[in-house]
């Protein structure tokens, strides 16, 4: 699953939510560019696609103004898009696939292999809340009678100028144009008996057996029965046995010969795996990333901020914890090193793992806490952050003349 992550900005020495950013450009991509809250007037300008109508919608609690488009492609699929804008600014975006290029199980597909499983799921529709396309967004996809409908939205009612937001605050819903149609997960073919699944298991699992051993399936006869199953044993060649014999000693011999004590684990330097190197260049790091799954490879520019190039990896140990993993390159090579465990309730846990391994954090609050003072070489400094999706904790090197975007 994609994850965004908290960066930060060491020439500043400051904490920001830009750089080393976790949504990649293919999350973003249904955002066609547009940020977020942008008024009315200045979207309609921005895009070029072919204007169908401009309208309101006074039906729900906060009345929004509508501009809908045709000829608009997400994830390669043409469809019509409706753009949703609050007095905020724009809140939502809804595409159409009136043309049924994908069914509603293909859609799932695609936006499971861009955001991964579904937050809550029902028969027809789906939705994704674990901040997909960023901070305070959500994705919804609808099967409605006149095809799919995948809609982006602002899970807030305006920028977020602060840690939290008041309570009394309405967040727009999708309009859907059609009512939602049920999705059958039923099978298409019937499911075979108990009887059927015993006795193909039955044959399978024997046949399967005999291959494993090097053996050719035995017949089984008209009784159902193999001449091993009852009782007659096979004997193997003398010379076979001796060979087989030999064999395992000559093994066993070598295993004591080669048994070490296990080397003992650097914990400081553990985050580093396999030999990363703060400063190594993209294709040696890399390289040395080959045991994880590699989820996204992308670059990021901001303007006045060093350009970065992102890894990202998934199933990555670190202090006995499953995590994912996110490597941020400059100009210099390697110059962070990320860790995002997905269980919110672990900030205190990371903390105490590191204050073990590095000492006390310089600088602690309730959302993070740094190391400053150089814990990991020369000019780096490490945090941990409580997010609302997770914990990261951060390694970062000094990037100070890394080239800007």
């Amino acid at each position: 699953m994609r994850r965004k992550v908290t960066a930060i900005a060491l020439t500043a020495l400051c904490m920001t939510l830009t750089g080393c950013s976790g949504v990649s450009a293919q999350a973003k991509a249904p955002l066609m560019g547009l940020e977020w809250f942008t008024g009315y007037d200045e979207v309609k300008q921005a895009l070029d696609h072919t204007l169908l109508d401009e309208r309101e919608n006074a039906e729900q609690k906060v009345p929004q103004k509508m501009l809908d488009y045709t000829g608009v492609s997400l994830f390669d699929y043409e469809c019509d898009l409706t753009l949703c804008f609050t007095d905020s600014g724009l809140i939502g975006l809804n595409y159409h696939d009136i043309g049924k290029n994908q069914n509603y199980k293909e859609w799932y597909s695609t936006l499971e292999t861009t955001y991964g499983l579904p937050t809550e799921e029902g028969s027809g529709m789906a939705s994704w809340y674990d901040n997909p396309l960023g901070k305070d967004t959500a994705v919804y996809l609808f099967n409605l009678e006149e095809g799919v409908q995948i809609s982006i939205y602002a899970t807030a009612d305006s920028p977020d100028k602060s840690y939290e937001r008041p309570d009394a605050v309405y967040i727009p819903t999708p309009e859907l144009r059609t009512p939602v149609v049920p999705v059958s997960d039923a099978p298409t073919t019937s499911a075979p008996t108990a009887s059927e699944m015993s006795a193909e298991t039955a044959e399978t699992g024997a046949d399967t057996h005999a291959l494993r051993e090097g053996r050719e399936p035995q017949d089984t006869g008209e009784n159902g029965a193999s001449a091993e199953a009852l009782g007659e044993t096979e004997t193997l060649p003398a010379d076979t046995q001796e060979t087989t014999a030999s064999t395992t000693a000559e093994a066993s011999e070598t295993t004591k010969a080669v048994q070490t004590e296990p080397p003992t684990e650097n914990r400081a330097q553990s985050f580093l795996q396999n030999g990363l190197q703060f400063y190594g260049s993209p294709d040696s790091e890399r390289g040395k990333m080959n045991d994880f799954t590699q989820l996204y490879e992308y670059r990021t520019e901001e303007p006045g901020q060093p350009w970065e190039l992102i890894m990202e990896y998934e199933n990555v140990p670190y202090l006995g914890k499953n995590c994912d993993g996110v490597l941020c390159f400059t100009s210099l090579g390697l110059v962070g090193v990320n860790y995002f465990d997905a269980n919110t309730g672990d900030y205190r846990f990371w903390v105490q793992q590191l204050t073990d391994i590095y000492g006390s954090p310089d600088e602690t609050q309730y959302d993070y806490s740094a190391w400053s003072a150089s814990p990991v070489g020369d000019g780096t400094m490490i945090y941990v952050f409580a997010l609302e999706d997770g914990v990261q904790i951060s390694f970062f090197a000094d990037d100070a003349g890394s080239e800007l975007a």
